[in-house]
């Protein structure tokens, strides 16, 4: 029976692989070919490169043998696996230094990382607040201008809002105060009749088409009744003749037929303005003067504001022929002459010498001329201050006007014959016309 060989200690594989390493395990990193010539030649029984006899025990036990008794052997086993991990630990040592390093690495520099992420994070919420802020602030500031535009426009629109209405306020005033010293002057403002008025008045003085209307109007005591009977031919005694007197006699509008025949004038003597019962400023609409055809403004002593006030009042009206008359001539050109003559003059003195009726003679002759052309002058200066057309003035006295309409001569005669022809002139035309 044979003995068993003694295999020889392990210390002894390293240096019998040393030399074989490179052949068996050109592959593997020095260290790891050492283990794995050594493992395989004594564990296995070969290497990669030798079959057999890479250790000289080996060959001799038998691979069979060699492999069974060494992992058979709990000590070899044990031998193995620690010079397996003595060798690779060098190499492992660095690996899990640096994997240690690296995690103790992470872990240092998480807290880091998290706090510069808030801080980024942090900083973006920054940028973005900055940024909704400056277009907030934008917007805002857009809106600002916007409503400080609107606010000049507006004053500005109030301002001028302010200035129409003083101007207004200022126009109205001047409007109210002119007609106030218009009223307290006695004259009326103009307003235009509404068809109903016209309607109302023609029935109420009888209006008749195909006739001419002639209203002879003026102030109170110009004579207009004694105008009417002189005109139409009759004296003051006559039956159908206006009633006449020193006072105002007419309180109403009164309607007068003309006696000559075929004629086709009606003439209407209207109350004086300026009494009581009528105001200067109520006379031409409250009297209705506008349904007239013609109107006669009859004037005394001087033209009055309501006179000229009755004349604007016509200016609208295409309809209404106006005519200024001056009555009681005789009796101003008698005043003007008695003036120049010696103290004691009576014009109606019988026993009147040669001498003295040829100056006073001769006095009336210039004082009429004179008379006349003050009229004139006067009347066409109150027309152009008030803007109005200038107009023939007709200069007359009744006696001169009775005489004239019944065709009897009369010294007294100015401008009687004139105003009767430029009447009859107008009412022709006026009826040729149709209207």
């Amino acid at each position: 029976m044979e003995a068993a060989e003694v295999v020889p200690p392990y210390s002894y594989w390293p240096r019998v692989c040393l030399d074989k390493y490179k052949t068996c395990t050109p592959t593997l990193p020095a260290p790891y070919q050492i283990v794995f010539c050594c493992f395989t030649c004594r564990v296995i029984g070969s290497c990669t490169s030798h079959s057999h006899h890479c250790n000289p025990y080996i060959g001799r036990i038998g691979r069979t043998r060699c492999h069974g008794t060494l992992l058979s052997n709990p000590f070899h086993q044990i031998s193995l696996h620690c010079m397996v991990f003595f060798l690779a630990a060098p190499l492992a040592v660095p690996a899990l230094v640096s994997a240690v390093s690296a995690a103790v690495a992470c872990v240092a520099i998480w807290p880091i990382h998290s706090a510069r992420a808030k801080q980024m994070e942090a900083e973006e919420a920054a940028r973005k607040m900055e940024t909704l802020v400056q277009m907030t602030t934008l917007v805002a500031l857009s809106k600002a201008s916007e409503a400080e535009n609107s606010a000049k426009e507006a004053r500005a629109c109030l301002e001028e809002l302010q200035r129409l209405s003083a101007e207004a306020s200022r126009r109205a005033d001047e409007a109210r105060l002119a007609v106030e010293r218009k009223w307290f002057e006695g004259v009326r403002p103009e307003c235009r009749p509404s068809d109903e008025d016209i309607s109302r008045m023609k029935e109420r003085y009888h209006y008749s088409p195909g006739f001419i209307h002639i209203a002879v109007v003026g102030s109170a005591g110009a004579g207009k009744s004694s105008f009417i009977n002189a005109v139409r031919g009759l004296s003051k005694n006559d039956p159908v003749a206006a009633p006449t007197g020193i006072v105002e006699t007419t309180d109403t509008v009164t309607r007068y037929a003309d006696p000559h025949q075929d004629s086709r004038m009606i003439w209407y003597d209207v109350p004086g303005s300026g009494t009581p019962n009528v105001s200067d400023w109520q006379y031409f609409n409250d009297m209705g003067l506008y349904i007239f055809d013609c109107i006669i403004v009859l004037t005394d002593n001087r033209v009055l504001e309501s006179d000229l006030a009755i004349l604007r009042a016509c200016k609208p009206f295409k309809n209404i022929e106006a005519f200024i008359v001056r009555s009681k001539s005789d009796q101003h050109i008698n005043n003007m002459v008695c003036e120049k003559m010696p103290q004691g003059f009576d014009p109606c003195d019988p026993d009147m010498d040669a001498e003295t009726r040829s100056l006073f003679l001769l006095n009336k002759s210039e004082e009429r001329q004179r008379f006349i052309d003050e009229t004139s002058q006067s009347v066409q200066m109150h027309l152009e201050r008030e803007k109005l057309p200038p107009r023939k003035v007709y200069v007359i006295c009744m006696d001169g006007m009775l005489a004239t309409a019944n065709k009897i001569r009369s010294s007294r005669a100015i401008d009687e014959a004139d105003l009767l022809s430029d009447v009859k002139g107008f009412v022709l035309k006026r009826l040729q016309s149709g209207c």
